[in-house]
């Protein structure tokens, strides 16, 4: 009886411990997954070399010449020599007779073409005016887009990111984001299907629900395309949420995107310097 007595309070207990249990289930908190592109205008025009480059560069200009052959104006140079040379001893060369263009007026030639080229000018009238909306500034520098986000009461700087829905792939969320953000004017080119950075941030209490308590945003990148053999400006159509766009440089990022999207960001790219 006493046995019987034992085993029947031992499964007291446990039925308690397991109605319990089921009275109080534990959930895990979970995340929604969002997906964000850094679109980058691609440097236009070379920059200008550091003062390491310069002498690397001076010292294999220096190697070439000292290692190269003639090229055909210099050949053509110690031909005009021996001509001349002929010429005043009273020898007849076999081209005596025809016109000869010399070296010397192949270089007067060039000379006056240099003189009519008008390069484009490095400074643009954007660069002037630190417009920070167009992407024909900082020619020598890649571009960036941040989009100014409102959510609820509160704005911020952030790259165009938005949530997966289900069924997508997460590069087609990131194709998604930046055609429903910015419109369908905006041409780009996202790499590959894998994301190159990644950061997650939690929500404020007054935005959870369903115990989702943050997002992870997986960041791709894109290089924006251009169809026509120079640059224009680029019309977005901004959605309702966006109230602003910038392309900013590499150092100009700092001010502006938020600081988690910030640090994934440099850790995707290089300085420009």
């Amino acid at each position: 009886m006493l046995k019987f007595s034992r085993a029947f309070g031992s499964l007291v207990r446990a039925d308690i411990r397991l109605s319990s249990t089921l009275a109080k289930p534990i959930t895990e908190p979970s995340w929604d997954l969002f997906s964000a592109v850094c679109v980058e205008r691609p440097a236009l025009i070379v920059p200008p070399l550091n003062e390491m480059e310069s002498k690397m560069m001076n010292l294999l200009n220096e190697l070439e010449f000292e290692n190269s052959m003639r090229n055909d104006h210099e050949i053509r140079q110690l031909q005009d020599l021996e001509r001349l040379e002929k010429k005043k001893q009273g020898v007849e060369s076999s081209d005596s007779g025809d016109a000869v263009i010399t070296a010397l007026d192949m270089e007067d030639k060039w000379k006056a073409e240099a003189k009519e080229f008008q390069a484009d000018a490095i400074l643009t009238e954007a660069d002037k005016n630190d417009d920070q909306k167009s992407i024909l500034r900082k020619l020598h520098k890649p571009l960036r887009l941040v989009l100014n986000t409102k959510l609820g009461k509160d704005t911020f700087w952030n790259l165009p990111g938005v949530k997966r829905k289900d069924g997508e792939t997460m590069r087609q969320t990131a194709e998604r984001a930046v055609q429903s953000l910015c419109g369908p004017n905006i041409k780009f080119q996202v790499l590959g299907n894998a994301p190159l950075s990644f950061y997650k941030h939690t929500y404020p209490q007054k935005y959870r629900e369903n115990n989702i308590i943050g997002a992870k945003v997986f960041i791709y990148k894109a290089y924006l395309l251009n169809d026509n053999p120079v640059w224009e400006e680029v019309d977005l159509k901004l959605a309702e949420n966006i109230l602003d766009y910038k392309w900013l440089t590499y150092e100009e990022l700092e001010n502006y995107l938020v600081i988690g999207a910030r640090k994934a960001v440099y850790d995707m790219l290089h300085s420009d310097e």
